[in-house]
């Protein structure tokens, strides 16, 4: 019995053998060209350069932490300006500031720019 499944085996691979294939060969890349440097020195070279763009990206998304803090502060300067000059207010309960219709410090109860 076992000489059958030899036998098929032996067969099956003469027919897969057999059939025709496409003799295609894959191109060579093209897109990355080879190095003159040796290997050690191309892959310094590509850590290096990988750090330097790190560093880069490090110091954007820093300078947009910076001038997110100065545009809070000056946000926040105006928003007490307006509440101590009485455009605007806050309810005692709430951060939130709220701008006030010319008249309507009366009908809110505003003292000090916190509606009672």
């Amino acid at each position: 019995m076992s000489a059958f499944f030899n036998l098929g085996k032996y067969v099956a691979g003469k027919v897969i053998k057999a059939l025709p294939r496409s003799k295609k060969v894959s191109p060579d890349i093209k897109s990355v060209k080879p190095t003159k440097l040796s290997v050690k020195e191309s892959l310094k070279k590509t850590r290096d350069d990988e750090y330097s763009k790190r560093i880069k990206k490090l110091r954007t998304a820093q300078e947009k932490v910076e001038t997110g803090k100065k545009m809070m502060k000056e946000g926040q300067k105006t928003r007490k300006g307006m509440k101590d000059t009485g455009t605007a207010f806050q309810f005692r309960s709430k951060t939130s500031y709220h701008a006030l219709q010319p008249g309507d410090k009366k009908r809110f109860n505003v003292k000090k720019g916190v509606a009672q």
